[in-house]
């Protein structure tokens, strides 16, 4: 039996968790591990316990962004999302940890510390949503919500082991999450499996008409996907041998499922350049957000971060421009690699988990940040590995709008695997 004071007590070595609920410190409700069965239709989330990214408001609690100048900042209301859930019957047991703004792929945070990767501690969780991977990863938590701007949410699920979704852009509401980019920001989801993230995906799929980003969707899974693209042999040159060979195996074993596989090129120089765009306007917007606690004497903003906002402040309107231009010609890229299949498949990240001593690879978010850019649903999949080694994941995209076919496809993959 896992119970609230097992589950503190290893936190204070992962640290995915960086404020508890009452409640749940308490005892009220009763623990099993973070495994439950909802017990109500109307409530398709009784007491499933959750995990909240610290950049999502939760009533009552810190709503920090992993920022230190918003630390004593009080959600007063729950944000959209969160709202849904508890509606649905959700426990909320804590507030993630995350990359300081949402700001990087590590979760290594100056104010709130690093999350550890649970299957291999002194190891990154990925970021930003680090916190939230590593508290579905360790079973802090059934589900966790984060956020995604260029893979923030894939990139920890493939690190940890776990299952994470990124809807298309403005299916999930975004009112009361705390903004890193407008444009490429989604809420994301976390769960051990495809089946839990396709349920709270159903409870939290409903237009805010509060929330100017959101948009209504009108989708029917007509038919199974049955082609799917995927790298040919020059394009995988980049991979971690590790990854190179999981994702070898798993398109051998997908390819006797009846699904027709088709090699595409990548030309992984371009999906690099496209992230740093994509970063640039990060820092570009945030100087924005952020002005207020810029212009603060304390040291609620790390040197490390107003550096890259200072870059982004600096940038002149035709290069932001020129930068919004390179985004949009991601549909382009995209309307190809999905002109004659149902969905892409690529690994998620170029590498697994890496230590925190180690260098940061630059190229962590190239195969996720396409989805991003053009609103795309796609989600990561672990996929099989030897005992003793650490994750990676398989990533999976289809247009936007067309989620319910992706959760799916996914779950039918995540069968075979």
């Amino acid at each position: 039996m896992t119970t609230p004071s097992n589950i503190i007590e290893r936190n204070k070595t992962i640290n995915a968790i960086v404020e508890w609920s009452r409640a749940f410190v308490e005892g009220e409700n009763s623990l099993n591990g973070g495994h439950f069965q909802a017990k109500m239709p109307e409530n398709p989330l009784q007491d499933w316990t959750f995990a909240i990214k610290s950049n999502i408001a939760v009533a009552g609690m810190a709503h920090t962004a992993g920022i230190g100048a918003f630390r004593e900042r009080v959600a007063k209301q729950d944000a959209f999302v969160v709202q849904r859930l508890r509606e649905a019957g959700a426990q909320i047991i804590g507030i993630a940890n995350m990359e300081e703004a949402a700001l990087g792929a590590v979760t290594d945070n100056p104010h709130y510390g690093k999350t550890h990767n649970p299957l291999r501690v002194g190891y990154t969780a990925g970021g930003s949503s680090g916190g939230s991977a590593a508290a579905v990863a360790a079973g802090f938590a059934r589900v966790a919500l984060g956020t995604d701007t260029m893979g923030s949410s894939r990139i920890p699920a493939a690190y940890c082991g776990v299952v994470g979704v990124k809807p298309s852009f403005g299916r999930l509401s975004m009112r009361g999450v705390e903004p890193l980019s407008r444009r490429l920001d989604h809420v994301g989801i976390f769960a051990a499996n495809v089946a839990d993230v396709a349920a709270c995906f159903d409870v939290l799929d409903a237009f805010d008409v509060d929330c100017g980003s959101a948009r209504e969707y009108s989708e029917h899974v007509a038919s199974d996907a049955k082609r799917l693209a995927v790298l040919d042999a020059p394009s995988r040159a980049g991979l971690q041998p590790a990854v190179a060979e999981a994702y070898a195996q798993a398109l051998r074993a997908l390819s006797k499922t009846g699904l027709t596989l088709i090699e595409k090129p990548v030309d992984q120089s371009a999906l690099a350049k496209a992230r740093r765009v994509g970063l640039l306007l990060c820092e570009a917007e945030l100087a924005n957000t952020l002005s207020a606690a810029l212009d603060a004497s304390d040291s609620g903003v790390s040197p490390a971060l107003r550096k890259l906002i200072a870059f982004g402040a600096a940038q002149s309107a035709p290069k932001l421009a020129a930068a919004h231009a390179a985004i949009d010609d991601a549909v382009l890229v995209e309307r190809v690699l999905l002109a004659d299949v149902d969905a892409i498949c690529w690994p998620t990240a170029p590498q697994t988990a890496f230590a925190f001593d180690s260098p940061v690879p630059s190229d962590q978010a190239d195969f996720t940040c396409l989805a991003n850019f053009t609103g795309a649903a796609a989600i990561s999949l672990p996929l099989p590995r030897a005992t003793g080694q650490l994750p990676a994941g398989l990533q999976l995209v289809v247009s936007a709008g067309r989620d319910r076919l992706l959760l799916k496809l996914a779950a039918s993959i995540q069968a075979v695997n």
